[in-house]
């Protein structure tokens, strides 16, 4: 998997369009990125240091959660405790930016010390090239919907969980939705977002 740098912006985007309303797969397809790589987004006010450190962590990352890193996913830390520390956490996988931010902002926040201040992100995984769009899916969900929603003929319906990555296709709204949210473990906000 090839990783590319990204220019650095600073954080304060608004938030991901959520689409009211279905879009057909000729839609997705065109709005979807190419899943043969990531990016990396350092944000503002890092030391070089730092930028190395979040270099070098990436595939240490990877090693010890077997998993690689995926988009769209944050890495948030806490200032007070520096980047190498147990309040160090990713979340990856997700379907928005906002939702890995929120992810790894809590798991950070459950980890830090009591006595540290809040949690910042330090790091953002992307698609290569990135550039909001109106919809956006996990680079699973967006090999899924390539691989098996695409060529599949038919009726057929693509539902996620936007807090935590779950998605689910399946012939009729009822299927795919109950399917998003038993992989959502609990969450209650599995949608519909593709439709044919």
């Amino acid at each position: 998997m090839r990783l590319v740098l990204l220019c650095v912006v600073c954080l304060g985007w608004t938030s991901d369009a959520a689409a009211a309303e279905p879009v057909s797969g000729r839609v997705a397809q065109a709005e979807l990125f190419d899943t043969s790589g990531i990016g990396l987004q350092l944000v503002r006010g890092l030391s070089d240091k730092d930028r190395a450190t979040i270099k070098a962590l990436i595939p240490l990352i990877e090693q010890q959660t077997g998993t690689k890193a995926k988009f769209y996913g944050a890495l948030a830390y806490a200032p007070d405790e520096g980047l190498v520390s147990e309040a160090l956490q990713g979340a990856f996988n997700f379907h928005t930016v906002d939702a890995a931010d929120t992810a790894a902002i809590a798991a950070c926040g459950a980890a830090k010390r009591a006595t540290s201040g809040a949690c910042q992100i330090a790091a953002r995984i992307l698609p290569p090239e990135y550039q909001r769009r109106s919809l956006s899916l996990s680079l699973d969900a967006t090999r899924g919907f390539f691989d098996r929603y695409t060529p599949a003929a038919g009726a057929k319906v693509f539902a996620i969980s936007r807090s935590t990555g779950a998605w689910a296709m399946a012939p009729s709204p009822g299927g795919a939705l109950g399917a998003c949210t038993q992989d959502a473990k609990g969450a209650d906000d599995c949608a519909i977002i593709v439709r044919n």
